[in-house]
């Protein structure tokens, strides 16, 4: 595991555009190993992109990243290819492959990046399901068969399949009533901190904010107006950050 209080993840004066959309215009922000970092902003501003330019899944125009003490850009295939196996991803709404099984969803990253036996890849899926609260039942289920929260679950055991230094969540909680997320909150805090997690959240969920975030950081214009704790963001004085936590749907 990275040692924990040391950044995990360093992004530098990242741009990302989409034709003539400016998406993220010289961005900064740093993740610190063992703690959940909740990424907020507006509808529409960018939230997921960073997430996405951070793995590969969306082309930057500029900046560096630095992920687990190493720059991604110049490191060569073999170390990139170990720095991937250390990264856990959990889409918003799932992304499960609907033909497959929980377990077999779940064992994907195993089969991409290792040779392993089936019966020891059934096991690791069964770990992983018990890890997050999925029954073993569940096992050979398809997505279409689960409920939005056992997808969430599904979705994060297949996250965890590699054992992740750092985990990056695109909206855990969305689409969840109230009793669902508050027990996701719970399961992500509970991870961190059995098994030495890193969590990147991006999310709009404030009562997920409250009970999990060890900071925050906010996206606006393309880059991060203020990071830290809840307290400290939440008294900046911006329009934006006083309606998001002050105004009718905070928190009393």
């Amino acid at each position: 595991m990275f040692p924990r209080g040391e950044i995990i993840l360093g992004v530098r004066d990242i741009h990302v555009s989409f034709g003539t959309a400016h998406i993220l215009r010289g961005l900064d922000l740093d993740v610190r190993a063992g703690e959940i970092l909740g990424f907020v902003g507006g509808s529409g501003t960018g939230k997921s992109v960073l997430m996405r330019a951070v793995l590969g899944l969306a082309q930057k125009q500029q900046g560096s990243i630095k992920l687990l003490g190493q720059d991604y850009d110049s490191a060569d295939e073999t170390t990139r290819n170990t720095m991937d196996q250390r990264l856990g991803v959990l889409f918003q709404h799932g992304a499960l492959f609907s033909s497959l099984t929980v377990r077999e969803n779940i064992q994907v990253p195993m089969r991409e990046y290792h040779s392993l036996s089936q019966k020891l890849m059934d096991e690791l899926a069964a770990l992983k399901m018990d890890l997050v609260g999925l029954a073993a039942h569940a096992a050979d289920r398809y997505p279409s068969q689960l409920s939005g929260g056992m997808v969430k679950r599904a979705a994060l055991a297949r996250a965890l399949a590699l054992d992740p230094d750092l985990v990056f969540l695109d909206e855990p909680t969305s689409g969840l009533d109230p009793i669902g997320a508050a027990d996701f909150d719970e399961l992500i805090s509970s991870l961190r901190d059995t098994l030495g997690l890193t969590v990147f959240m991006v999310t709009h969920d404030l009562d997920s904010i409250h009970a999990v975030c060890d900071r925050v950081a906010v996206l606006r214009d393309g880059k991060v107006l203020v990071a830290g704790s809840v307290d400290e963001v939440s008294s900046v004085e911006d329009e934006w950050i006083q309606s998001y936590f002050r105004g009718k749907r905070a928190r009393s």
